[in-house]
C-alpha cells in the first residue's frame, strides 16, 4: 500500500455541496467494497491536501481571500491546516493561476523562509543541530543510555524557537529529526542559512509543477498519463476509448485548459 496524489474535476454545479460531489466521484474508485472490481480500486482514505506546503495551487491575483478557494483538512487531531498566503488545496479553475509552473512551491518556500525568521525574533536563538549530535555522540554523560539519540533529539527539538518552527506546517518537513541506518539527523535548511531571501527561494523551489494522477469530470481516473479507468465499467472489459490529455508531464497542463468553472481539488490518497 502506498500514498497517492490525485487532482479531482468536478463540475461547477457542484460547488453548493462540493464535499458531497467529491465523495461521489471517487466512490467508484474506493478499494474496501464488495461493489467495486479489485482492479478499479484506487484509495481507502483520502484528505483534501497541498494548500500548506505548496503542492497545491497558485491563487490567481485578485483571488487569495475568496471563499470558493478550497483548503487542507485539518490534520489528525481536528489542529487545522492553514494554506500558504496565495496557495490554495483547490477551487474554480478561474480563480487559480498556471502561468508560472512552480509559482504555489515558490510561494510556499518564500513562507517557510518568513515563518523561521519571524519566529527568530520572538525567541531566543537556538542552539545548533550540530552540537546535541556532538555531545551525543562523544559525551557519555550527556544523554546516558540514549542509544539511537531519541532523547537528544527531544532536547533539540524541545528549544521554544525549534520547537515552534518545525511544528509549523510551513517548516514543509525539510528538517529531518532522526537516524535511519547511516543516515544521521538533518537540520532544517533554513536554519544557518547564509543567503538572502531570494537565493533561498530559488534553490529550494520544486524544478517542476507536481503530476499528479487526474479523476477527469466524466469519471476517467488516469493514472500519471499511463493508464485510465473508467468508472462505470469494469477495467478489464471497458468498451470505451480513454481520454488523451493533450500534454502529460504533466497534469497541469491539462487542468490548465479546463472551463473556468471546473473545480479542482488536490487529494493526498491511501492506496
Amino acid at each position: 500500500m502506498a500514498g497517492v496524489w490525485v487532482t479531482v474535476c468536478l463540475p461547477g454545479e457542484a460547488a453548493d455541496d462540493v464535499e458531497g460531489a467529491l465523495t461521489r466521484a471517487l466512490a467508484p474508485f474506493y478499494i474496501d467494497t464488495d461493489e467495486n472490481p479489485a482492479e478499479r480500486g484506487m484509495w481507502d482514505a483520502r484528505r483534501v491536501y497541498g494548500g500548506s506546503d505548496g503542492r497545491g495551487f497558485a491563487v490567481a491575483p485578485g483571488y487569495w481571500g475568496d471563499p470558493r478557494l478550497i483548503h487542507d483538512d485539518p490534520v489528525y487531531n481536528g489542529s487545522p491546516l492553514p494554506s500558504v498566503p496565495g496557495v490554495c488545496a483547490g477551487g474554480p479553475r478561474a480563480l487559480l493561476d498556471f502561468s508560472q509552473p512552480v509559482l504555489a512551491s515558490e510561494r510556499a518556500v518564500a513562507a517557510s523562509w518568513d515563518l523561521w525568521h519571524s519566529l527568530s525574533a520572538l525567541h531566543p536563538p537556538a542552539i545548533p543541530l550540530a552540537v546535541f549530535v556532538d555531545r551525543w555522540w562523544n559525551d557519555p554523560d550527556a544523554f546516558p543510555g540514549d542509544r539511537w539519540g531519541d532523547e537528544m533529539l527531544a532536547a533539540y527539538r524541545g528549544q521554544p524557537l525549534i520547537k515552534a518552527y518545525l511544528d509549523h506546517p510551513f517548516s514543509l518537513g525539510m528538517g529531518y529529526l532522526g537516524f535511519v541506518g547511516s543516515i544521521g539527523p538533518e537540520e532544517h535548511p533554513v536554519i544557518g542559512y547564509v543567503g538572502t531571501r531570494a537565493e533561498y527561494i530559488r534553490e529550494f523551489t520544486a524544478s517542476e509543477p507536481p503530476s499528479t494522477d487526474v479523476l477527469t469530470e466524466d469519471g476517467w481516473w488516469l493514472e500519471d498519463g499511463i493508464n485510465a479507468i473508467h468508472a462505470s465499467c469494469d477495467p478489464d472489459s471497458c468498451p470505451h476509448d480513454s481520454p488523451k490529455p493533450p500534454v502529460w508531464q504533466g497534469s497541469e497542463a491539462y487542468l490548465a485548459n479546463l472551463p473556468g468553472d471546473t473545480i479542482v481539488i488536490r487529494l493526498r490518497c491511501h492506496a
